[in-house]
């Protein structure tokens, strides 16, 4: 059994959530990070704090048979699927979970990914197969933060007991391993292998943002901010011009349980139409307005919904259905649920503001 001291954990898990903030594989407070400190407990990430300033002192100690815990700091509402994979996989000690865009996107297929059946070394190099553990099984869809995620989550690795990462049905994915560095090259090898297998579903080179100025203008109107975006995926899906589905679940929270397509220059009854109950809108042929309270607010939107118009792109070439309406409709009214409640803390509070998923 791998186990660290406190302190060595809390640095290695702060140093961790740096990394992964620089290669771009977690943003804002969405993921959580973990370390398995005794053989009882691990130290993970709170719920709903900016990585970038977190402290030793903001990891939360908790329990992995009872997810007990102590003190002020909320920890991590994902803390039952760690806890879940430390009982199944006593030679882990290391937990990263994230909501990077290729593991995201090719989550939607639903399907355990056999590496050692994949084409040569086109799709997956003999060093990347030792790295991810030869298998990538993907847990079936449960609502965020419950305890049927965790428990699917956990069921997957359990299966896949030398499979050092495991897709998220709608969400993300999960990766584990001895110690820090194990869990980071596993994250960051899935990412490159899930963008190899999302060009070969897509029969398409993967899109890349050109840089911040040219992909979206913000603008300031009656106290709310809108962002007008023109990434490469939400380009894909405003050529359309038709309503699209959450394909992933914080799409679904942060954004809304549809994006309705409207017409460049619309009317007034038209964008009010199309906003009712949602956070971002298609424009035919021009992008999305994505749009909230605050600037931060308004690009966390956009940041979410470019993720699922790559899932999307996938889902909608293969026949994949988006997520079923209820449990977007839970997932959304969840959401907003705890932002109303949050909104109501004063400043300052640990609550994070709308756009920041406390995972």
């Amino acid at each position: 059994m791998t186990i660290f001291n406190r302190e060595e954990a809390a640095e290695m898990i702060l140093q961790t959530c740096r990394v992964l903030m620089e290669q771009g594989l977690i943003a804002r407070t969405w993921g959580n990070v973990s370390a398995r400190i005794t053989e009882e407990t691990f130290l993970i990430t709170p719920s709903g704090r900016a990585y970038e300033s977190l402290t030793p002192e903001d990891l939360v100690e908790v329990g992995i048979g009872d997810l007990r815990w102590e003190g002020n700091v909320k920890p991590s509402s994902e803390k039952g699927m760690h806890a879940g994979i430390y009982r199944l996989r006593p030679e882990c000690g290391f937990i990263i979970h994230t909501h990077q865009p290729n593991a995201s996107a090719v989550s939607v297929l639903g399907e355990d990914i056999d590496l050692e059946s994949l084409p040569g070394r086109v799709i997956c190099r003999d060093e990347e197969r030792k790295i991810l553990g030869g298998s990538i099984p993907c847990a079936f869809y449960g609502l965020s933060s419950t305890k049927r995620l965790a428990k699917n989550v956990a069921r997957a690795a359990g299966e896949y007991p030398k499979s050092n990462a495991v897709l998220m049905r709608y969400h993300g994915a999960v990766c584990m391993g001895e110690d820090d560095a194990q869990a980071l090259a596993a994250a960051n090898t899935l990412e490159t292998v899930c963008g190899r297998i999302y060009e070969k579903q897509t029969g398409e080179k993967l899109r890349r943002s050109a840089g911040a100025a040219t992909q979206y203008q913000i603008h300031e109107h009656d106290g709310k901010y809108r962002i007008h975006t023109w990434t490469p995926y939400i380009m894909e899906m405003s050529r359309r011009g038709k309503t699209l589905m959450p394909y992933l679940d914080d799409m679904a929270q942060i954004g809304g349980i549809s994006t309705r397509c409207i017409a460049q220059d619309p009317t007034i009854d038209q964008w009010r139409s199309a906003c009712g109950g949602r956070n971002a809108v298609l424009v035919h042929e021009d992008g999305a307005i994505c749009f909230a309270d605050t600037p931060e607010e308004a690009e966390a939107v956009a940041i979410v919904f470019e993720k699922n118009c790559q899932a999307a792109n996938l889902a909608l070439k293969k026949a994949i259905p988006p997520i079923e309406k209820f449990s977007a409709r839970l997932e959304r009214a969840v959401y907003l649920r705890k932002y109303s409640k949050q909104r109501d803390i004063a400043a300052g509070d640990a609550a994070s503001p709308e756009g920041e998923k406390s995972c």
